[in-house]
């Protein structure tokens, strides 16, 4: 090769550049001028010509792979495996997807043994949810809701409830009936909800997070509701609706009912390239602490279920326009468990750093002294998108073409994270790139729980905010 400053084409010291078709067939034509001595007819109908296409065709696919191997070596512009190997030298590796996990109450016998790997579904969907590789127990040890009934009412005989560690009971006397004994105890009972119903005392616990031990003497606890959490055996972010999961796949006797009260992780799809080219440039400073950079890249990086994590300063005397506290930081995190993401921000937090955000967790050190730990979640804000598609009549229009501009816009949409704004010109951008037969794109805008007035304006997004798209939130009007 020629010395690296006079390369006009392949590698040089200022990069690779690659030779297209135009001038490979150039460059055939004047070297076999050069090579005959004479000037040759190189149009398209001539042999020659001919010879030239099916030949520059072939090396143009050449100098593109050799160009395609080049950028492979780099995160920032290598793709899919190339991505991947490319990352792996500094020891990232992609995030595969993740199953979400759901809190489920599952009614039942007390008692009843739900075998590892039973199956419940959400309804009208194809997603199955499993309780796990061990067998899981409907039992009054772990309660969110009993119902207590008495068969027989005895004069002087002494019915007994004790829940975790307090005993109500209540004798009974000759005027007494199933009801009045049970109303008799639902009075004595304090910090639970109860009710008496045709003959059923039922005591259930303030919240859906907490359980109890309940017990009986001379009554029968006739069925029982314990939170059973149940695993997605699907991978990748799906959304499970409270009281969407209700369906019993494997029947078992005794177990009665299920319905999901809690989503405990939503699971995460499988990282993107851009997703893992901007982990890349954070991953640079996972190795260090106390640091933010440090408390970015090890809260989404080792913390499962992370899909987004941005950290902020005050660095200053005085609380700044967001409220943040004088020298102290904001973490905002999507997804994750709310423990493990305050230890990992107490691990790589320096001290005389103060804290910010909703979420507080105690989080203990080595020297056994507990700290308390702050952070965010991001505020999922609502985007509203409406086109106006002029088609170009010198082009296909794809049949589905309003169906894949909706997905693109949707998929393309929700790779923005935290504190991101919506740039509409962007969207644009993605449809040329992605649908033909598209001749003008008008694109309108708006935020908000409902769709307020549209408008050509970028959306603005603030420090915790986080854009989230939906097809059903996509308009499009085509017109020839």
């Amino acid at each position: 090769m020629a010395d690296s400053n006079n390369v006009e084409y392949g590698l040089s010291s200022t990069g690779f550049k690659r030779k297209r078709l135009p001038e490979i067939i150039d460059s055939l034509v004047q070297r076999t001028s050069d090579k005959l001595g004479i000037s040759i007819q190189s149009g398209a109908n001539s042999i020659f010509g001919q010879l030239y296409g099916i030949i520059g065709y072939e090396l143009a696919d050449i100098w593109e792979q050799t160009e395609n191997v080049y950028y492979a070596m780099y995160p920032n512009t290598a793709q899919g495996t190339s991505l991947t190997n490319s990352a792996s030298l500094t020891a990232i590796q992609p995030i595969t997807a993740e199953q979400s996990v759901i809190l489920c109450n599952c009614k039942g016998t007390p008692g009843t043994t739900i075998p590892a790997n039973s199956q419940i579904q959400q309804k009208d969907t194809d997603y199955i949810y499993t309780s796990g590789g061990n067998d899981v127990y409907i039992t009054p040890e772990k309660a969110s809701e009993a119902e207590i009934t008495v068969n027989t009412v005895t004069a002087g005989t002494t019915y007994t409830l004790q829940i975790n560690d307090y005993k109500y009971s209540y004798t009974a006397t000759g005027q007494d009936n199933v009801t009045s004994v049970l109303n008799n105890l639902s009075g004595k009972i304090q910090g639970f909800n109860k009710t008496v119903k045709d003959g059923v005392l039922t005591v259930s616990a303030s919240d859906d997070e907490t359980t109890f031990n309940i017990q009986v003497s001379q009554m029968v606890i006739s069925s029982v509701i314990t939170p059973i959490e149940f695993t997605c055996l699907t991978a990748g972010k799906i959304e499970a609706p409270v009281n969407t999961v209700t369906n019993i796949v494997t029947t078992i006797n005794g177990w009665d009912s299920v319905t999901n009260t809690k989503t405990l992780s939503a699971g995460r799809n499988d990282e993107t390239d851009t997703e893992l080219r901007r982990r890349w440039s954070l991953s640079v400073y996972q190795k260090a602490s106390n640091m933010l950079e440090a408390i970015q890249a090890n809260v989404y990086r080792r913390v499962t279920g992370v899909t987004a994590c941005v950290v902020y300063e005050n660095n200053t005397d005085t609380e700044d326009i967001y409220k943040r506290l004088p020298h102290s930081i904001e973490v905002v995190v999507d997804g994750g468990d709310e423990q493990e993401i305050a230890e990992m921000i107490f691990r790589y937090t320096c001290g005389g750093i103060d804290f910010n955000g909703d979420i507080s967790r105690e989080v203990i050190d080595v020297a056994n002294v507990k700290h308390i730990v702050k952070f965010n979640r991001p505020t999922e804000v609502k985007i509203w998108l409406k086109f106006s598609i002029t088609k170009n009549v010198e082009e296909s229009w794809d049949s589905n073409g309003i169906s894949r501009i909706k997905q693109l816009i949707v998929d393309f949409g929700n790779e923005h994270t935290i504190g991101q704004d919506v740039i509409l010109q962007k969207f644009i951008a993605l449809i040329y790139e992605n649908i033909t037969g598209v001749g003008f794109v008008e694109i309108q805008a708006t935020k908000g729980n409902t769709a307020g007035t549209y408008s050509g304006q970028n959306i603005v997004i603030n420090a915790i905010e986080k854009p989230v798209f939906d097809l059903d939130r996509v308009e499009i009007l085509s017109t020839e």
